[in-house]
């Protein structure tokens, strides 16, 4: 079965990019730098020769409500992820072969930023949009992807990284926090589908 990985903002903080460093390291936003922007850009692309220093991430309280929350092990940002030391030690082995390790500091010492570079297809008969253009149904052809254990789709910009059951499990097994983990896969919300319509 393949999930979805999904930051739990309700119960984590997220991250902030250093602007500072972002301008010195790769520029001001233009059409020649946008590609590289790792701090707007999400796309499935390598930074080796772009970023040749740890990034700086900071794990800020900004609204009110954030005050009860807790920097995480995980973070998911528009598909890619933070990792701290604890998860990189156990997710590692799992999904190197799939993407990209850049170092990060941050707060609470020394983590990792990760880009899933495999891509999928969806499988087309999984997968639907309804009138408004929302993703309602999404499926891939698992013999397709069952030797990544995390990938990504075109199909919807690369916003949100899909695992294997695999990593799902190392990552309950070690409890490591900052995720809602669903197997709806068209799912963008850190919660069950259903409570979103009820609040809405």
């Amino acid at each position: 079965m393949l999930y979805t990985l999904i930051h739990d903002s309700n119960n984590y903080l997220d991250f902030y990019f250093d602007d500072a460093q972002i301008l010195r390291v790769i520029g001001e936003l233009s059409d020649s730098t946008v590609d590289k922007r790792i701090d707007v850009n999400g796309i499935p692309r390598s930074y080796k020769g772009i970023i040749n220093e740890p990034l700086n991430f900071s794990f800020p309280i900004i609204e009110k409500e954030d005050k009860n929350k807790k920097i995480p092990d995980l973070v998911e940002d528009k598909g890619r992820l933070f990792l701290s030391a604890r998860a990189y030690k156990v997710l590692k082995p799992l999904i190197e072969n799939d993407g990209e390790f850049l170092p990060v500091t941050y707060e609470n010492g020394q983590g990792y930023f990760y880009i899933p570079l495999r891509v999928a297809n969806v499988d087309t008969a999984t997968t639907h949009k309804n009138e408004w253009d929302e993703i309602v149904s999404l499926g891939f052809n698992e013999e397709e992807v069952k030797d990544w254990s995390l990938f990504r789709t075109e199909y919807n910009g690369y916003m949100h990284p899909y695992c294997q059951e695999v990593l799902k499990t190392a990552i309950e097994e070690e409890q490591l926090t900052g995720l809602y983990i669903t197997n709806d896969l068209a799912n963008i919300f850190p919660c069950d589908r259903s409570q979103v319509a009820k609040v809405n």
